[in-house]
């Protein structure tokens, strides 16, 4: 049994169906086949008929698969996944029980279609589902369960997706998607690294340095003046008074002090 069939695709609409397996329908059709034997070789009382008739008509509908659809509607812009049970479907093939939808989701939020896998049940097994990528981050598979078909069935699903929407971006591997989705990632990071390094040094403007270079100029030196270099004062013992020049201040003058 293939992965999905396109059931109707027009310009504008693009229906993909998934059916029960075969071994599904097998057992199905197995359980009412018992019944019918039952009722009619069987020699138990007619309650009794109708009780295990009714058992194992609940049971088949427990173990048969789900009839999935998935419909892409560019009219309305959205996308619908439904599940349906045998008989839902049944009766909706004659538009008498229309089935709801259990998921919605805005058509043009599509971002990508991609393959995703997965390890099987089996030794060294894999199992592989499409999905639909959306600008939220959700991965929504357009079926319930990852399946054992071969790569290139889903491959082919998700290729015929991509052509009825348009604009997207080439199919990659799932492995391929997650080395260029890590490669933008490590990039990003790196950007933000390299901006917070240039923020952690000082920005100095060219009046912080001019400022800097009058404080240098208005700093008197520390060496000794020259009357200060033989001792205290004068040989007549008299203080010195010492002025800076205010026009000049690398000139010193000294006055005896009255």
């Amino acid at each position: 049994m293939a992965y999905m069939t396109v059931k109707k695709q027009t310009e504008a609409e693009l229906s993909l169906l998934r059916e029960p397996s075969f071994l599904s329908k097998a057992v199905f059709i197995g359980f009412f086949v018992g019944i019918f034997g039952i009722f009619l070789f069987g020699s138990e009382s007619f309650v009794f008929k109708v009780l295990i008739g009714v058992g194992a008509a609940c049971l088949s509908c427990l173990i048969v698969d789900n009839y999935e659809l998935c419909d892409l509607d560019k009219t309305k812009s959205e996308v619908r996944i439904t599940r349906m049970h045998w008989f839902q479907h049944f009766m909706n093939q004659f538009n008498l029980l229309a089935a709801q939808p259990y998921v919605t989701a805005n058509l043009k939020d599509i971002k990508d279609v991609r393959v995703e896998e997965q390890e099987g049940s089996g030794s060294g097994s894999k199992a592989y589902q499409v999905v639909l990528s959306l600008n939220s981050g959700i991965h929504l598979g357009i079926t319930e369960v990852f399946t054992t078909d071969d790569v290139s069935v889903h491959e082919k699903v998700a290729k015929v997706i991509k052509n009825f929407l348009g604009c997207l971006p080439p199919l990659k591997a799932d492995d391929e998607a997650d080395d260029e989705q890590d490669e933008e990632e490590e990039s990003d990071a790196g950007q933000v690294s390299s901006s917070a390094s240039e923020d952690d040094f000082e920005q100095i403007s060219r009046a912080d340095l001019d400022d800097m270079e009058e404080e240098k100029q208005g700093v008197v030196p520390s060496t000794p003046l020259p009357g200060e270099r033989d001792g205290a004062g004068d040989a007549s013992g008299e203080s010195q008074h010492v002025e800076i020049d205010g026009s000049n201040p690398t000139e010193v003058k000294t006055t005896p002090a009255s």
